[in-house]
């Protein structure tokens, strides 16, 4: 199904991009823009009016102007999504751009609502503009899918991990993952299960054994055990002790035995 979204022509900015590239992320539906003068009155055609309309009732108009609880439209989409508690990273995104456009904080040089802004033409009244337009929508929706996929990865991994068994029956601080996740680390670290130095698991391209050890904190470089010594038998043991590559399982038992 096609959805007809209608937002303001001229100079673009973050909060309008990021609605669209939003609605474009989390819809099913097929987001049709269509860009109009600031003084356009019949908005009859249109499903959605965005950051235009001089109203805003969290349905159809989305014109912040008329909202008075410091939001761009870019944050009444993301309420109006209601996935802000499944995605905390893009929230945080979006209340950035809330703070810029409502001036609040301007954004710093290099902030992404910057670097949206660089987008715009040098006449923002040709066809150019409007390709401009579509240019900047992908590089916010890539950006927000970039943090979406991230977020579903991080929920995958803890069902990664709930469902892996430990490497050695005979130690209880190896553990080995059902699959490999990288986003492991989010659930297995000093804080949250101090008691498991280190994760295996084997490699689904070409069958050897891996281990990591795990660090103190998330994203953390301080390791939660002693570091992996160098050993011939290894393929690999990285300079820093955290990351090892055995052949095989058996390779890795024996490497593994009263190491950690």
């Amino acid at each position: 199904m096609k959805k007809y979204i209608s937002t303001h022509n001229g100079i673009f900015h973050s909060d309008e991009i990021t609605a669209i590239a939003l609605l474009e992320l989390f819809s099913d539906d097929e987001i049709v823009v269509k860009r109009v003068e600031h003084n356009t009155k019949d908005f009859s055609e249109f499903d959605m009016v965005i950051d235009i309309g001089q109203k805003f009732d969290g349905v159809k108009f989305f014109d912040h102007h008329q909202y008075s609880g410091g939001k761009s439209s870019a944050g009444l989409i993301w309420d109006y999504l209601e996935v802000a508690k499944e995605y905390p990273k893009i929230s945080k995104l979006i209340k950035l751009v809330d703070a810029n456009d409502t001036g609040v904080k301007k954004a710093e040089p290099f902030e992404y609502s910057s670097l949206i802004r660089c987008f715009n033409s040098d006449d923002i009244n040709s066809p150019k503009q409007d390709e401009a337009f579509r240019d900047a929508v992908l590089f916010a929706k890539r950006i927000l899918k970039s943090l979406k996929d991230a977020q579903d990865e991080i929920y995958e991994a803890k069902e990664i991990v709930a469902n892996s068994y430990l490497f050695n029956a005979n130690s209880s601080s190896i553990l080995e993952l059902e699959k490999f996740t990288k986003h492991w680390s989010s659930y297995i670290n000093g804080d949250k299960t101090p008691h498991i130095k280190a994760v295996v698991w084997q490699d689904e391209a070409d069958g050897s054994y891996k281990i990591k050890i795990s660090p103190k904190k998330v994203g953390s470089f301080e390791l939660n055990a002693r570091r992996l010594p160098q050993d011939e038998s290894m393929e690999f043991v990285h300079s820093a002790g955290f990351f090892a590559v055995a052949k095989d399982r058996e390779t890795m038992s024996k490497y593994l035995k009263g190491k950690i």
